[in-house]
Order: structure tokens, then sequence, then C-alpha cells
């Protein structure tokens, strides 16, 4: 059954580039070798071509080139090695839009943490160990909620939503300072330790790259920031 399947599939191609135009012709040989040199797979090259010829063969009759349609073969590869573009619309999965809202709140706060010991390395109440987790933790955590209700400013006037974002977010603020300050006063210090301000200062600017570089590689979207 596969077998037949394929077969069809060829003849399918092998039907449209037969329609097709010299210059068209021409773009689809360049662009498969360019597509092989890159070492695309086989299979990834046919389903390419099954996409690509029946609007090529449609749209030719009406006088445009390839190029025209797919941009040059060049950029045609490249989309091709790109993948589909996520829909700009389309949220992340939770558990990304939760590790980028921590990395960037407990990143942010582990430097200020640092930078208020380094200018004053005797203060009694630098932000402790458990603390710091707390902050990554709850800050991912709320960043997340918050995401769920942010303002959707394409709905009618009065159906926005910025009353429920406000009521959220001030109780996801009032929770998020309850539990980090309650582990920075009810903990002890023998557990909630207190790094030198340099380790804070490595944990934060570590966090915000490792955001960014998150961000970048797997494409977080819907976050706040």
């Amino acid at each position: 059954m596969t077998e037949n399947q394929t077969e069809v599939k060829k003849v399918d191609i092998a039907t449209l580039r037969s329609q097709l135009t010299k210059k068209n012709e021409q773009y689809i040989l360049q662009l498969e070798r360019s597509l092989k040199e890159a070492q695309v797979s086989k299979a990834k090259i046919t389903s390419t071509l099954e996409e690509m010829l029946p609007v090529l063969v449609e749209n030719q009759k009406k006088g445009l080139t390839a190029r025209q349609l797919f941009g040059t073969v060049t950029q045609q590869t490249q989309s091709v090695l790109e993948g589909p573009k996520k829909d700009p619309m389309v949220k992340s999965p939770d558990w990304q839009i939760a590790v980028d809202g921590g990395l960037m709140v407990g990143g942010f706060f582990a430097l200020i943490a640092g930078i208020t010991l380094f200018l004053n390395p005797e203060q009694s109440e630098a932000m402790g160990v458990i603390s710091l987790i707390m902050n990554f933790v709850v800050g991912g955590l709320a960043l997340l909620v918050l995401s769920k209700v942010t303002p959707d400013i394409n709905q009618p006037k009065g159906k926005r939503g910025y009353i429920r974002y406000l009521v959220v977010s001030s109780l996801v603020m009032l929770a998020w300072l309850v539990l980090v300050m309650g582990t920075q006063f009810l903990i002890p210090t023998s557990i909630n330790y207190v790094f030198p301000a340099i380790v804070y200062l490595f944990i934060g600017s570590g966090a915000l790259v490792l955001k960014w570089y998150l961000k970048k590689t797997l494409d977080i979207r819907g976050g706040i920031l």
C-alpha cells in the first residue's frame, strides 16, 4: 500500500513538473540541488515539491514566476530548513512561559540582592538561598497567571478585562510578597543561607542570559515580557 502511494506521488510530481515553464523548471532544479547540498532528506524534498508545484502551476497561468511566489532559491531553501513559522497569536506552553518569567524575576531580584550586598556587605537582612529559590518559582508562576488575564485590547470597551487584570495582579503580588518575605523572616539563616554578593550577581546575570537564550531558542510567546 505504501509503495503504491509513493508511486502516485511521483506521478503527480512528474505530471506537474511537465507543465512548468522553462524558467520555473530551472528554479525547481536549482532548489532541489540547494536542498540536497543542505542535506535535506529526500522525503522532505518530495513533500516540499508536493506543496510548491500545485501553487506554481496554478499561478504561472497568471504570469507569476516561482521567484515571485517563493522568493529566491536561497530564501526558499532557508524557509524549508527553518520549517513553518509559528502563528504570532499562538501562545507557548505554560511551562515555557513560567520558566521564562521565573528566570526574569529571579534573575532581576538576584542582581538587586547582589548589588545591595556589594554596596552594604554588613546588611543582615539580605535574601537567603531559599528566598532566592522562592523568587524564581513563585515569580514564574505569578507571571504565568498574569499572562492568562492580560487585557485584550482587540475586544470592545468594557470587555477588555482591565478590572479582572487589576484584581488578579493585586492578589498575585500579595501572595508573592507573603511567600517570599515569609521565608525571609521565618526561616533561620542557618538554613536560609546568605551568599556573598558575587554569587548573587553571577546567578542573576546567568538567569537573565538563560532567559534570553531560551526565549530565542524556543521562540517563547505569550509571556509578560
